[in-house]
């Protein structure tokens, strides 16, 4: 960036970055352990949501 180069307004970086998170989750790759142990318990609530849920496996009662 040169030393002249303003910034865009709040309401344009924060477009951009809505903008950004929907590229992101169109693309979404699985992450690394040490990455998903970084995130903050909504961080990753958000990432476990960009999972489709009818891939895995059917939930069995541990009880029977």
């Amino acid at each position: 960036m040169t030393a002249g180069a303003k910034l865009p307004p709040p309401e344009v970086q924060r477009a951009a970055g809505q903008v950004q998170a929907w590229l992101d989750q169109q693309n979404a790759k699985p992450k690394s352990p040490e990455e998903i142990a970084r995130m903050t318990p909504a961080q990753r609530l958000d990432y476990t949501r960009l999972w489709d849920q009818s891939t895995m496996p059917a939930w069995r009662d541990p009880r029977k």
